[in-house]
């Protein structure tokens, strides 16, 4: 079969569901001209070392996310059509809402904790960043959750304006206490946290607008040993994820660590500033699709009991992948063309001669999340857990290479590890579908 047959029923389809993803579109575009505003201004009002302090404070808020919020929210977008089809949506929010109530409280008192121990070692400075980026990464975590729940109903216009709301907020604010205060991480920081708090709060108030949350969301209490069962299909679903962060924080941030132990923080803030340039097309492109058809795969699979559920899912992520494919060529040829004019515009001349590596890591990025979408295969199927072995192949390839490159490359050895280490993760990924396809045979 041509490749224009195969890509025709997947434009078909963008074309039947062109409402939502006209919303998608918008809400990333505001993201993605926030996102170079915030790169742009941020970059010159702090230099390396400042923004060097704001990546890594971001990395520890990454972690809430990686090892407790990401699985959850996971969660969240799987079991939300599958409670739904059982009709145990009243419990399906029960333990949603318990799971973050208990998360928050573990995180205020590691946060109390870690910014206490780092204060006496590190001082004061270090100490607020380490507290401000844990509250950060407990209120992005949480608007993390309502998005998926969002996108899981397929609210695209509020997932759409809360996202690029988002940014904006983050950013401005940002700006506003850098500006007025101290150049320093801190207050970025505190900007980032007020700003995704506001639309978190507002996140909260629009999901409640909606007549099958409201009905359910407090529901009277369910039988307890259905609740039981459904926490227990959460946890084991969850698991797995939680299995991977582990990994997943190595592959998310071992190289602004390893540029850190290296290179000191002006390093990390040029790495940084040049990564998050590589990203964010990438991220958006990516996230769009994530949002636009994960929910529809995850809906047309339901409970993987019938053999159509199988095909018209396994239909829709092949035609997802061809088209994905197609355009992450076309972003990679253009930070390859376009590198040093997009570097120095988006940032200064210090950033800019570093420009060779942007296509180096657009490149990676591009593979990791043609991985990741791959993954959605087992996913359907409530296996998550047989992609633990490409995630510590994964991890494991960019830690050693990370070192190894860095070394003789300095910051673009770590950029060739990031690229490297997504090719190992492709091909693991499509090694475990293979093998998955043939036990479904």
């Amino acid at each position: 079969m041509a490749l224009s047959e195969r890509l025709k029923p997947a434009f078909d389809r963008i074309w039947n569901i062109r409402h939502e993803m006209s919303w998608i579109v918008f809400g990333q575009f505001l993201g993605f001209l926030g996102g170079f505003l915030g790169i742009k201004v941020l970059t010159n009002l702090m230099g390396p070392n400042g923004y060097g302090q704001l990546a890594l404070g971001l990395t520890i808020a990454g972690l809430f996310n990686t090892y407790a919020y990401g699985p959850v929210a996971n969660v969240v977008v799987r079991f939300f059509a599958v409670s739904q089809e059982r009709g145990t949506l009243g419990s399906y929010f029960s333990i949603l809402k318990k799971t973050h109530r208990i998360l928050a409280i573990c995180a205020f008192c590691l946060a109390a904790v870690a910014s206490g121990v780092t204060g006496y070692v590190l001082g004061g400075e270090w100490a607020l960043i380490i507290f401000l980026s844990c509250l950060y990464g407990v209120t992005s975590g949480i608007n993390v959750s309502f998005i998926s729940l969002q996108n899981a109903i397929r609210q695209r216009k509020i997932v759409a304006l809360h996202q690029g709301a988002d940014v904006w907020l983050r950013i401005g604010l940002s700006i506003a206490l850098l500006f007025f205060f101290s150049k320093s991480g801190c207050f970025a920081l505190l900007g980032y946290l007020i700003g995704t708090l506001l639309v978190t709060i507002s996140q909260r108030v629009f999901a409640l607008k909606n007549e099958t949350i409201r009905k359910n969301w407090h529901a009277p209490k369910a039988d307890p040993f259905q609740e039981k069962q459904t926490f227990k299909e959460f946890t084991d679903y969850a698991t797995s994820f939680l299995l991977f962060a582990v990994f997943a924080s190595f592959s998310l941030y071992a190289d602004r660590w390893i540029l850190q132990g290296m290179f000191g923080p002006g390093a990390v803030g040029v790495y940084a500033a040049i990564y998050q340039i590589a990203a964010s097309p990438v991220t958006i492109f990516f996230t769009m699709v994530s949002q636009l058809i994960v929910p529809i795969v995850f809906e047309r699979a339901g409970t993987m009991t019938s053999m159509a559920q199988m095909e018209n899912s396994g239909r829709l992520l092949l035609q997802t992948l061809l088209v994905s494919s197609l355009v992450a060529i076309l972003i990679t040829v253009v930070a390859y063309l376009f590198s040093e004019p997009l570097i120095r515009v988006l940032t200064n001349t210090t950033f800019a001669k570093h420009h060779s590596m942007l296509w180096i890591i657009v490149l990676g990025l591009c593979l990791f999340n043609l991985g990741q979408q791959l993954t959605i295969k087992g996913l359907s199927f409530n296996q998550p857990r047989i992609y633990l072995w490409p995630k510590i192949l994964q991890a494991a390839s960019l830690f050693i290479l990370g070192f190894f490159l860095a070394h003789y490359f300095e910051i673009s050895g770590v950029a060739w590890a990031v690229c490297l280490s997504s090719i190992v993760y492709l091909v693991a990924v499509f090694a475990v579908n293979k093998r998955l396809r043939l036990i479904i045979s």
